[in-house]
């Protein structure tokens, strides 16, 4: 049922000693081997395996009552949905010279009575139906059970149970001597149990119908074991999680936690069905595949994908079962010291830290030399004050480096570090606390820096992204989110986020049927392969595959649906899907071939459906023809394969770096001059593809003659696509998507996605500079921190406009000089850019523009001291170009209808009134307080009378506006037309209002 590749995520921090725990542990000496609730008299029975007692613990004083003596070793419990009676299990299958005894204690608990029932087998596990019977397995039988008569029934017998006996081996725990466990649904209906068969890794799954009185027995082969050998049934009975898996009531592996060690002894596992959760402890492989020691660590999971939302850390290791209150608020599980009591219904009330920015992305170059800084913001959900110590990666600075949260933290990331990086580099912010009961998540930081000859738009996207699929005829593109089990749906035009569309466990791939109308979705840690209607973005029934089988990959032909299965235990294999069943099955064979394929393997389908490529990791390659309905060609030319992969055609196919002609026989190598293979798509007749030496380095986007061979233009882009990476599947990679109707091409890469023109290779005209204006009148006049526009030719590639504060200093992939000195910008586009002069440049200047095209003429100006110009921008009903003056008595623009009267205050915006008390870096707004003063301070004069200046300098939250507050004295003359100047350093600017008493 699960063969898993071996992921470690390295970059999860080490818990500290010392750190909180969630939960706390009634100590209890001896190995406990089951548990069982007794709500209605407000105590837990908790069965010591090696103390031959029943220990009774108070739910509300948390401590131990009592403790009643039953036989040698008592294994199971279970309480009666009446209460009367709980029947105790005892496995105590000693060898000769000791003598066994296996038996059944039915306690009755209203009559403070017992009797013992004499079993023929050792007893594996036990529970209650709504019917007040229990269902008993042993290793030879299935018996219901009546408590009050002690009458049996047997419903079901049993081949090949491991018999285990005792003495165990020292440090056994209950769970791996008895090696089964056994539960029932919350409402009673269901019992489901799981024994071991032979050797670990070969199961029984019993399903037992309490209505019907139905007993089902279903084989299942698992790698690793399905441990911990606890399990757990939903209220209705629709699911049951046992091991390391999610399971449906039929048997269908919905999810399993990846990287599980199988380790029956460690661990538990609890459905919670109000909440549809799982909360589990699992024990894990490490990257060598052994299992280290590890804190324990309770997980919080989503019942129907085993997406992780949180990690908990426990006072102890869980031994064996674990059940939820009725009321949902609590977790009781057997612990290796006690009695565990975790209070999931009290998370929000718990001490956690977490950073609401999972995912900080610095961009940095030649356009933008700023110290680059941001914040992360550290809550804890609860709302509490929870204390927390960061450590960075060396380059990366926080301060404060420790504190209490909430709290917003300042990173810095050292430029001079990356300076020898063209491409994208990465770091971590981990993150430890002495309070918190969370594991919080290292914040992932990626440091890009680019020259402006790298082409593309870089749009963030946290988390591990795997596959694009582009989807012309909606203009969106879906790019498939690993590691949170996502699909993210994008619009093409302006990239946004529309929807995200939930997935199996570890998604790898996705496909599109022929008619465009569904997308299909396979996972290596689901044995279902998601359905979406892409009309409605909604969730259709998915398609289920034969157990063991997990969907990687798929593909959509003509003739068939196939999917490339990883098998568990067995040879790995090709499935064909039948859609209006949603079922597959698995080929009896692959033409002539047997059919065993490589557990890394890609299929890909032609556009036009006629044949799907089969490729390997281990080099060999198949051909399916839709036309015949088989498998016509099956290859091994190379030693292995991975990275890109395409069917191009019925004639041009690519695995890697190796074009293969119909017949699937390699054409020619293209040349990878040191760099891995990553992405490849059809584009007007010819071939696309992106490539990068590694992950850190810009990437190389160049275009492909599928004739010949040759490589056309190879143009560097701002990152890198994403490379395949060790220990994660898959090992090829479909990373380029074409939305020719958008004009688009899209690449997966380490930050998220490049968007990149069709014609990104076009040659392109120099950009041109041919005149610098002040932004507020288009005067020539400008002096420094003023709003310019610069106007000229070739100026841009595309429109594009910014709200950041503070502005940055490259848009669209281009940056003005100024005297060297980088100017912020506001807006770019071919014909028109508007800047900031910087602060610093005075007198004589030269201004440059680098673009993606190339490196503009040297235009050159003068900077004035001052150069005040008031904006035109005012709107009045038709009238536009106003002066951008305001009565603040009514805070409205002076119009003929609304004019200037004697005694007024009005408000002026304008720029270019220069250097300020205090200073103001480039490209940041005014401060409010202080307020930034003019250095040198303007007249006013309206009709030659000396107006009163208030203030002048900075509007206080705005770049490079300036404001002149003034009072209008009574004796100011009247008219339709009167001149309002303002002087400054020997520059003056002049605009007509009117004024009336």
């Amino acid at each position: 049922m699960r063969r898993a590749a071996i992921l470690w995520w390295a970059a999860w921090p080490v818990v500290a000693l010392g750190a909180g725990s969630f939960g706390k542990v009634i100590g209890i000496s001896g190995h406990l081997s089951d548990l069982a609730l007794d709500e209605r008299r407000g105590v837990a029975y908790v069965a010591n395996y090696t103390a031959n007692r029943i220990e009774v613990v108070s739910l509300s004083q948390m401590r131990v009552l009592s403790s009643l003596a039953v036989p040698q070793q008592p294994s199971a419990l279970a309480i009666s949905p009446d209460g009367r009676y709980l029947l105790v299990t005892h496995m105590a299958n000693f060898a000769a010279p000791l003598r066994p005894s296996n038996a059944l204690t039915v306690l009755r608990l209203d009559e403070n009575r017992r009797q013992s029932l004499v079993l023929a087998a050792p007893p594996l596990g036990v529970a209650f139906g709504m019917d007040n019977r229990a269902l008993v397995v042993t290793t030879q039988e299935v018996l219901v059970v009546e408590p009050e008569s002690g009458l049996t029934e047997v419903v079901g017998t049993l081949q090949d149970v491991v018999r285990a006996g005792l003495p165990a081996k020292p440090a056994s725990w209950p769970s791996e001597i008895t090696r089964a466990a056994v539960a029932a649904s919350g409402d009673g209906s269901s019992i489901v149990g799981v024994v071991e068969v032979e050797q670990a890794t070969h199961a029984l799954v019993l399903t037992y119908n309490v209505q019907t009185r139905q007993l089902r027995i279903r084989d299942c082969v698992t790698d690793p074991p399905l441990g911990p050998r606890t399990i757990s049934v939903s209220h209705d009975g629709a699911r049951f999680a046992t091991g390391w898996g999610v399971f449906t009531s039929s048997g269908i592996l919905l999810a399993q936690f990846r990287n599980a060690a199988g380790t029956l002894g460690k661990g538990a596992v609890v459905l919670d069905s109000s909440r549809d959760l799982v909360y589990a402890q699992i024990e894990q492989r490490s990257a060598s595949g052994t299992t280290a020691a590890q804190p324990p660590l309770l997980l919080i999971a989503d019942a129907d994908n085993l997406t992780v939302r949180e990690r908990l850390l426990l006072p102890a290791n869980l031994t064996g079962r674990a059940v939820l209150s009725s009321d949902g608020r609590t977790v009781y599980a057997v612990a290796e010291n006690g009695l565990a009591v975790l209070p999931v219904g009290e998370l929000e009330r718990q001490p956690r830290v977490v950073s609401r920015q999972p995912e900080l992305l610095f961009r940095s170059g030649f356009c933008d030399r700023r110290g680059i800084i941001e914040e992360i913001e550290l809550v804890d959900p609860g709302g509490g004050r929870t204390d927390f110590t960061l450590k960075a990666s060396p380059g990366i600075t926080v301060s404060p480096e420790s504190g209490f949260t909430p709290a917003r933290v300042r990173v810095m990331v050292d430029a001079n570090r990356f300076l020898n990086q063209k491409g994208t580099s990465e770091g971590w912010i981990q993150i430890s606390s002495q309070a918190a009961v969370n594991v919080p998540a290292p914040v992932r930081v990626l440091v890009n820096l680019r020259e402006p000859d790298q082409r593309g738009t870089l749009v963030q996207a946290p988390g591990r992204l795997v596959d694009i699929l582009g989807d012309p005829a909606r203009n969106r593109f879906y790019i498939l989110r690993q590691d949170a089990n996502q699909v993210l749906v994008y619009e093409a035009s302006g990239y946004r986020l529309l929807r995200t569309l939930r997935t199996g466990n570890t998604p790898t791939q996705m496909a599109m049927t022929l008619d465009g109308k569904r997308l299909l979705i396979g996972a290596d840690d689901s044995q279902l392969a998601y359905v979406y209607n892409l009309d409605t973005l909604e969730a259709e029934p998915p398609i289920v595959f034969p157990s063991g089988h997990y969907p990687r990959s798929l593909a959509v032909s003509g003739g068939a649906i196939l999917a490339a299965a990883r098998v568990a235990g067995g040879k790995h294999k090709l499935d064909r899907v039948d859609l209006n069943l949603r079922l597959a099955t698995e080929l009896p064979s692959l033409g002539i071939w047997e059919n065993a394929i490589d557990a890394d393997t890609a299929l890909a389908a032609t556009p036009n459906g006629a044949a799907i490529l089969v490729a390997q990791a281990d080099g060999s390659v198949m051909l399916y023809s839709a036309t015949e309905d088989t498998f016509v060609v099956s290859r091994k030319d190379f030693g292995k394969l991975g990275g890109a992969y395409a069917a191009l055609s019925e004639q041009r196919f690519l695995v890697d770096n190796h074009l293969l002609d119909g017949a699937l026989a390699p054409i020619r190598d293209l040349e990878t001059s040191g760099r891995q293979s990553s992405g490849f798509v059809l584009l007007d007749g010819m071939g696309v593809r992106t490539t990068a030496p590694d992950g850190s380095s810009p990437g190389v986007i160049e275009r492909v003659d599928l004739e010949q061979g040759r490589l056309l233009r190879p143009t560097r882009m701002i990152e890198a696509p994403r490379l395949p990476e060790q220990g994660f599947p898959p090992a090829f990679t479909r990373t380029l998507a074409a939305l020719p109707g958008a004009g688009l091409l899209i690449s997966l890469s380490a930050s998220g996605f490049i968007a990149l023109a069709l014609n990104y290779d076009a040659a392109i005209a120099d950009p041109r500079i041919e005149k610098v204006v002040s932004a507020a009148d288009g005067s020539e006049a400008v002096a420094p921190g003023s709003l310019v526009t610069v106007l000229g030719q070739n100026l841009s590639l595309v429109n594009e406009a910014t709200r950041e504060v503070p502005l940055p200093t490259a848009l669209a992939e281009s940056c003005l000089t100024v005297n060297g000195v980088l100017a912020p910008m506001v807006l770019v586009s071919p014909g028109q850019i508007n800047a900031q002069l910087p602060f610093s440049v005075s007198g004589a200047a030269t201004m440059v523009l680098r673009t993606p095209a190339g490196v503009s003429n040297s235009f050159r100006f003068t900077v004035q001291p001052a150069a005040p110009a008031v904006f035109r921008t005012g709107v009045a009903g038709d009238e536009r170009g106003l002066p951008t003056i305001l009565r603040a008595r009514n805070n409205q623009l002076v119009t003929l209808s609304n004019p200037i009267h004697p005694e007024d205050t009005i408000v002026i915006y304008l720029t270019g009134l220069g250097a300020t008390t205090p200073e103001v870096p480039d490209g940041h707004p005014g401060p409010r307080n202080p307020l930034a003063v003019a250095v040198m301070q303007p007249s006013v004069s309206l009709g030659e009378i000396e107006l009163p200046v208030l203030f002048a300098g900075l509007a206080p939250g705005e770049v490079g506006v300036y404001q002149i507050n003034a009072q209008v004295p009574y004796w100011v003359p009247l008219g339709m037309d009167v001149p309002l100047r303002i002087s400054q350093a020997g520059q003056a600017t002049t605009v007509s209002v009117r004024v009336v008493k």
